[in-house]
Formats: structure tokens, C-alpha cells, sequence
């Protein structure tokens, strides 16, 4: 367990404010991560060997006097941390689309003083995150609960991430280009453009014309179809 002392220089903390960013939320009782169950869209905690690739990845923002907590998953970016019914003991938390802040504290209690842990506390009173009492099994899920001074499992660490923008493929690197090991893009791409023009004209009773109009009809068509492979 990687224990992240404060100081003037800390990765998560300025002013004692938590930094707004993306990071892993690590329970540090099971040291497992931060995640959600597919189907059911329950928050849950996954060690990190069942934790797949690209997941876990939460980003914290300020909301109001309080922070947003939102999962970050490319092309479905409304996936807020909320509890799915009202704020009690045992009420599960899960992803929705509609935001609510929560408070991010330092967690400044005997055993956990000095280090930079924190407890999410839902914006008034004293409940907070649970992972239903450190039961460590994988998919476990995260309630709201009394906070328990001491108690490890109430207790989270973060990790910063560095994510170049959370809900797109990341640009190539430099070195990457040099090499000339670009990824590669496949697809289709169709344009196709047409353009029609004619002249209506009014007569009168004895065939005259009396009124003529040039009608122009542009019609384009575009289909782009692509997909991005890794390098």
C-alpha cells in the first residue's frame, strides 16, 4: 500500500481544497478500486486484478461548495456518482445523468492523520461512503453510511491520473510519430454532390410569356464511416 504524505507539493491538495482532475478512488482497507457493475449501473469496488483496462477512471470537479464525482467513459459522459434512493443507511450508490455534489474531506482522524485519505461525505451531515463495511469480494457494492471514526473502510485514496481529454482516443506521441508507428484509421468515406437547374415560365391566354423563373436544386450527400486501431 502506497501511503501519500502531505506537503506544499501535494499531487491532489491545494489551499486544502482537493484539485479538480481524474483519478482512481482506491478503498485503502481492500485496496480495491472504484468501478461499476455493467447492468445494474451500481457503484462497486473491483481489486485491481479485475479491474479491465481503460476503467476505474473518475473525474472530480467542484459543484457549487461541493464536487461532482463522474465516470469517465468515452461517448457516455453523463455517468454521475448519486445514490439511487435517498440518503440512508445501506442506500446504494450507482451512475446517473443528473449531478449532486458531495463533500471531498481530508480524513484527519488518529490512524489516518498526517496522510492524504479522504471521505466522501454526501453534502450535509456526517454519512458517507461504505463498501458495504470492507467486505473485500469483487463487485462489491458502495453505500452510504454514519461515518465511524477509524474505520479503514470509509476511507479512500486518490490517484491522479493523466488523462489528455477523458472522452476521446489519445493523440499520438511524439516519439510515436517520429517511428512512424502512427495508429491506423479504416473506413469508409462518401460525398457526393448534385446540382439541377431549370426554368418555369408563366404564359398568358395567348401563349406570352409573362413571368419566368430559374429554380437551382443542390442536393450533397455525406457518409464517413471510420474506426481508430492502436499501433
Amino acid at each position: 500500500m502506497t501511503l501519500h504524505s502531505t506537503s506544499d507539493s501535494s499531487p491532489i491538495f491545494k489551499d486544502g481544497r482537493l484539485k479538480p482532475g481524474i483519478y482512481k478512488i482506491q478503498n485503502i482497507f481492500t485496496e480495491a478500486f472504484l468501478d461499476i457493475e455493467v447492468h445494474s449501473r451500481n457503484v462497486c469496488c473491483r481489486p485491481a486484478q479485475n479491474l479491465r483496462e481503460g476503467r476505474g477512471l473518475w473525474e472530480i470537479k467542484q459543484f457549487g461548495a461541493g464536487y461532482t464525482v463522474q465516470r469517465v467513459e468515452p461517448g457516455k459522459p453523463e455517468q454521475f456518482c448519486t445514490p439511487s434512493d435517498g440518503v440512508n443507511s445501506g442506500t446504494t450508490l450507482r451512475v446517473a445523468a443528473y449531478p449532486v455534489a458531495w463533500r471531498v474531506e481530508m480524513a484527519e482522524d488518529e490512524h489516518h492523520r498526517g496522510f492524504e485519505y479522504v471521505r466522501f461525505y454526501w453534502a450535509t451531515g456526517k454519512i458517507v461512503w461504505d463498501p458495504s463495511s470492507g467486505s473485500n469480494y469483487d463487485g462489491v457494492p458502495v453505500q452510504t453510511y454514519p461515518e465511524a471514526l477509524n474505520n479503514a473502510w470509509q476511507v479512500w485514496s486518490l490517484v491522479p491520473v493523466k488523462v489528455e481529454d477523458p472522452f476521446m482516443p489519445p493523440r499520438p506521441s511524439r516519439e510515436t510519430v517520429e517511428s512512424g508507428s502512427l495508429p491506423s484509421y479504416e473506413g469508409d468515406s462518401e460525398q457526393s454532390s448534385t446540382r439541377a437547374q431549370h426554368t418555369e415560365s408563366e404564359h398568358d391566354e395567348l401563349g406570352t410569356v409573362v413571368n419566368e423563373v430559374t429554380v437551382v436544386t443542390t442536393t450533397v450527400t455525406t457518409r464517413k464511416r471510420y474506426r481508430v486501431e492502436d499501433a
